[in-house]
């Protein structure tokens, strides 16, 4: 949809403001009325495990960083979040680049893959939002924390009852059965070459749910 899609109206006798989308007319009397044709949020999700030190973790922020700039173009606002021995917040859903390249410096490798708080922690931050809603879950290996795998997944299963899309990408070290399973479908479960895994992240923003309004 453009621009040109969209006609205003006001009608001076009686103050109503009115906007007419493709036929459909939405008016609120005396008072301003705003419409968004459509909004996304989703959050990247990453591994700061010990074995993500070095190159797969700068793999990973710069596959973040150009995944952000085509979801941008998509119309979505993403938010990082980092994981190890625990859930990180980073940064709320923005559209701002350089300050998200900001956000993305202040990840610090820890030790252990406690997945399942870093999954309950996006799906905290998004739930109740308007719009298409995803997470993007960036590892190389298996979660451990405390119940896991079965954790993570339970958890990754409740997020999905909340209307929230889970893409997960992998390196050659991580197990491609368990992110299917924590995917909102098999197709989203992808498993790369540790070389690869730049490129991976950068390629999920095409997964993302198309949203009103937009078009490839």
């Amino acid at each position: 949809m453009s621009t040109k899609d969209i006609e205003i109206v006001r009608h001076t006798s009686n103050k109503h403001i009115a906007i007419s989308q493709r036929g459909v007319e939405i008016g609120h009397d005396g008072k301003p009325v705003n419409i968004e044709l459509g909004s996304g949020f989703v959050y990247l999700v990453v591994d700061c495990s010990g074995s993500m030190a070095g190159n797969k973790l700068a793999q990973a922020k710069r596959g973040t960083l150009n995944f952000a700039k085509e979801a941008v173009t998509k119309g979505y606002s993403i938010g990082l979040i980092q994981f190890h021995s625990n859930a990180t917040h980073l940064c709320e859903p923005i559209r701002d680049i350089p300050l998200l390249k900001q956000h993305l410096e202040e990840m610090e490798i820890g030790d252990v893959t406690h997945m399942s708080d870093a999954i309950k922690l996006a799906h905290k931050k998004l739930e109740g939002r308007k719009g298409a809603l995803a997470m993007v879950i960036a590892t190389d290996g298996m979660p451990n924390g405390p119940g896991d795998p079965k954790a993570s997944l339970e958890a990754g299963r409740k997020a999905k009852g909340k209307r929230i899309d889970i893409i997960t990408i992998g390196t050659d070290d991580a197990d491609q059965q368990f992110l299917q399973k924590l995917a909102s479908r098999t197709e989203l479960g992808v498993k790369v070459a540790r070389a690869q895994f730049e490129r991976a992240i950068t390629s999920a923003a095409k997964k993302l749910p198309m949203l009103p309004g937009k078009s490839e």
